[in-house]
């Protein structure tokens, strides 16, 4: 008896050591590779968020926001309207002078297409880029170069509809 509690807490011991060399050590070994791996992804996401700021282009970076029926003669029209001819004659000597690419960007993939409208277009998104394509048509009659000029479809701004922006970016 006088070896039996001793008998006792070495089993335990070698039960405990078992446990902890096939249990434990490999748990730590995941959780430091999941920890190394999750740094890994800290780091891309950040340089992935360097890289956007310089396509964005930073504090010199220029917008203009319009909305189609300040630029077109009707809802329906595809052609500019005087007053929006002069809307986009009075920004281009700004977005030339930055000498960077223009993005045309659209929204509107989520909207309701009123009927007569509906008749002409498939789709929002079909309607929103003949809209770009004239201001685009437009740049290049007024001597916009088309390999600065980009016409980009922004579905993820909900909140922005029958809106045309024009941006500078570094791209």
């Amino acid at each position: 008896m006088k070896y039996f509690y001793l008998a006792l807490f070495l089993i335990t011991l070698g039960i405990f050591l078992i446990f902890y060399n096939f249990k434990y050590l490999p748990l730590e070994e995941r959780i430091m590779k999941i920890s190394d791996e999750n740094l890994l992804w800290q780091k891309e996401i950040q340089d992935l968020k360097e890289k956007l700021s310089e396509y964005e282009g930073g504090k010199d970076r220029l917008i203009y926001s319009f909305e189609f029926k300040e630029l077109f003669l009707t809802e329906t029209s595809d052609s500019l309207s005087p007053v929006g001819e002069a809307k986009l004659k009075a920004i281009i000597p700004s977005l030339k002078e930055s000498n960077k690419k223009v993005a045309i960007i659209f929204y509107g993939e989520d909207i309701e297409l009123p009927i007569q409208i509906k008749k002409r277009y498939l789709t929002a998104y079909h309607y929103g880029f003949q809209k770009a394509l004239a201001v685009f048509n437009y740049l290049i009659n007024m001597g916009f170069l088309k390999d600065k000029l980009l016409i980009i479809n922004d579905c993820e701004k909900k909140n922005k509809k029958n809106i045309l922006e024009l941006q500078t970016i570094n791209y």
